[in-house]
């Protein structure tokens, strides 16, 4: 039987170690198996027999388990508790353990156990010659010494309450044992920390550069003034206020603004281009007034030049048709140039 029950535990504790291998091994966590060998002392055998009581024997303990973290363990085991002598009759007790472990590291290298757990035990009285079985607390208290990384010597004491029943006689007992045990996965190096993402710095946003920018606006001479007039109809002054407002918004340094005064060809040319100047010079006035500086501004008259209309109106014979008809040539050309910061994308 004891064979039997040997070739089980390996095969279960190879099972766990297969199992722990194929996850990420650390220095808290995964699968162990050992062997140990020790004294038992069964406390009761004199209840058993008068005499030639002899309660000392050997044992040995086969484990494995797995280790949760530094704190707490999970252990099987098989454990032969050894042959005592009850009226130089044998007497033995061996079975199937299962308990808690709970460590406290004290060092690098020692920690202190504890154990809480229950036995399957199969108790014999050669004496009586019977059998029985049947479930024991198990108790202890020992330390563990790590060799290396994959290796752990452990002294340990426990207490195997009550073993034994009516039929065989029941016997607390008492075994201290040397063990040593076997981590196939655990390691003292460090996790892996994976690398940090290289901070990738932004690129430089491109210096924004200077360039020439011009504006051009146009007004007709009808809304500013009346017909052969340089003087400014209040819908005019409206009109060039709104003017204003937009030219003060334009994001330009050093601007000059060129205020350029056209007629119609009605008239004589030295009319026109004296009319002209003057219409133009009304409009810098007007400008000044609201707040452009007047070394910024200045006015100039080209009279019937570059008239917009072209030949549309050469037919017309009636004047006032063709007053109406060269509106168009009857303006005023408001021209902004400055200096502007804007950004090249590459």
């Amino acid at each position: 039987m004891k064979s039997t029950v040997a070739s089980s535990l390996v095969a279960s504790l190879v099972a766990g170690l297969m199992f722990s291998a194929s996850a990420q091994a650390n220095d808290a966590q995964g699968a162990f198996v050992g062997a140990g060998a020790g004294w038992s002392q069964y406390r009761d055998l004199n209840d058993i027999a008068s005499s030639g009581v002899n309660r000392d024997a050997t044992s040995s303990r086969l484990l494995g388990g797995y280790t949760f973290n530094q704190y707490l363990s999970l252990e099987a085991g098989y454990d032969w508790l050894g042959h005592a002598k009850a009226g130089g009759d044998t007497y033995r007790i061996d079975g199937w353990t299962l308990s808690a472990l709970p460590r406290y590291p004290l060092t690098k290298s020692i920690s202190l156990l504890g154990e809480l757990g229950l036995m399957r035990d199969f108790t014999t009285n050669d004496a009586r010659d019977t059998k029985a079985h049947g479930y024991s607390p198990v108790f202890g208290i020992g330390a563990a010494y790590r060799v290396n990384d994959a290796l752990d010597l452990q002294a340990r004491y426990r207490i195997v309450d009550d073993a034994g029943r009516g039929a065989t006689g029941n016997t607390d007992v008492n075994n201290l044992g040397l063990e040593v045990v076997y981590y196939p996965t655990r390691s003292s190096a460090p996790a892996a920390v994976a690398a940090p993402a290289p901070v990738v710095e932004p690129a430089p946003a491109p210096a924004p550069q200077e360039v020439v920018e011009t504006k051009r606006f146009t007004l007709t001479s009808d809304v500013l003034f009346d017909f052969g007039k340089a003087t400014l109809k209040p819908a005019g002054q409206a009109a060039l206020t709104k003017l204003y407002n937009e030219i003060s918004t334009l994001d330009m340094k050093d601007h000059q603004t060129v205020v350029f005064g056209y007629t119609d060809r009605i008239g004589s040319d030295a009319a026109n281009l004296k009319l002209s100047q003057q219409r133009a010079e009304s409009v810098v006035n007007f400008l000044k007034a609201k707040g452009i500086a007047g070394n910024r501004i200045t006015a100039t008259g080209r009279g019937e030049a570059n008239p917009v209309t072209g030949t549309s109106c050469n037919g017309i014979k009636n004047r006032k048709n063709l007053i109406a008809c060269l509106a168009a040539d009857r303006r005023v050309e408001i021209e902004v140039k400055g200096i502007k910061e804007v950004v090249v994308q590459k």
